[in-house]
């Protein structure tokens, strides 16, 4: 008859075995709360993406540590993001939270970020539920994003050496302001600089200060029909810098924001086609059929050009579209950035110089 000092002994050699987990790895585990649970759950920790079975309604996972990306697990249409960061986590897919073991580590610090992220959503939307008045709207909007992007911004600088500070800086709204995104993006530890997409984003940054208002237009060439190159290439300085105000709207077919502006356009358009004023349409990231064939539905009867894909985005620092930029008659930069009533404010305050 085995003592009780060898029964306890065998028990946490063996509570040992089932608790331990390989070095340099995330133990991932929950359970769901009703029957029948899903068969499996999917998880995606930087290049790994794989599938979990599910027994009974538990599961569990070792899954390698990696803190330079944020990793998902998936259960058929619920996701939730967690950073794979050495630590045991518990996934709850009832309240969509995962808790770690290290109160004070990377995976607490996003879910604490994700938590406010999600309680100033809610805040946002009931504080501008009841405004009525577009213009105080507007006014509550930019103060709350002025503490949003602050809150970030501190976050960041907190978590420069891991991916809860990058996810802060892709989260902040002041894209306009590349001065502050670059010191930022700079500002990251070096394996966090060494991520292709944040390399990426800080290039694009500073192609954004290289072509702010006020600078010289940067001039790109596009081949327009590759099986055709002679008759169809063209450049930016076609059409800018040749003594008009010039609007530019990089556009996309596939682009629902995008075709929401043209009304816009094409009511500046109509006004002040002429000797002082001419508009163009960039056709970025976008099959060239598709481009024409969306002009021609959208009404599209100023210059155009297709087939650009990613040139003048690589130059422009254009992250998103559609980017509708203002050039002076001598191709500098007036305005970048425009949308909707603006578009027509900064070519009518040109055209009156």
């Amino acid at each position: 008859m085995k003592s009780r000092l060898m029964i306890i002994a065998a028990a946490a050699v063996l509570l040992s075995a089932c608790t331990s987990r390989p070095e340099g790895t995330t133990r991932l585990s929950g359970k769901f709360s009703e029957e029948p649970a899903p068969g499996t759950v999917q998880v995606v920790v930087g290049s790994l993406d794989t599938t979990v079975a599910v027994a009974g309604v538990k599961f569990s996972v070792d899954v390698p540590m990696d803190v330079t990306a944020v990793a998902y697990i998936v259960a058929d249409a619920q996701m939730i993001p967690f950073v794979s960061d050495g630590s045991v986590l518990k996934v709850d897919f009832d309240n969509e939270t995962i808790t770690s073991s290290d109160k004070h580590g990377i995976q607490s610090r996003m879910a604490e970020l994700l938590q406010w992220e999600a309680d100033f959503e809610d805040n946002y939307m009931s504080l501008l539920e009841n405004v009525d008045n577009p213009v105080m709207a507007d006014a509550i909007s930019d103060s709350l994003l002025l503490l949003y992007d602050a809150h970030l911004e501190e976050v960041a600088r907190a978590n420069n050496d891991n991916v809860v500070g990058v996810y802060a800086i892709t989260e902040m709204q002041g894209d306009e302001d590349a001065a502050k995104m670059l010191e930022l993006l700079n500002g990251l530890a070096d394996n966090m600089k060494a991520i292709p997409a944040v390399g990426k984003t800080i290039e694009s940054y500073q192609s954004v200060l290289a072509t702010g208002e006020g600078s010289m237009f940067m001039d790109f060439e596009v081949v327009q029909d590759p099986e055709n190159p002679a008759a169809s290439t063209v450049r930016l300085s076609d059409y800018v810098g040749r003594g008009k105000y010039v609007i530019v709207d990089f556009w996309a077919s596939w682009c629902g924001p995008c075709r929401e502006e043209v009304p816009y356009l094409k009511a500046v358009y109509q006004q002040y086609k002429g000797k002082r004023f001419d508009m163009l349409s960039v056709a970025v990231s976008d099959l060239p059929a598709n481009s024409k064939a969306a002009a021609e539905q959208l009404g599209i009867t100023w210059n155009q050009i297709v087939n650009a894909q990613r040139i003048p985005g690589e130059i422009y620092g254009i992250r998103y579209i559609p980017h509708i930029i203002l050039f002076g008659p001598d191709g500098t930069i007036l305005r970048r950035g425009l949308r909707g009533d603006d578009i027509a404010v900064a070519v009518a305050e040109a055209l009156a110089q």
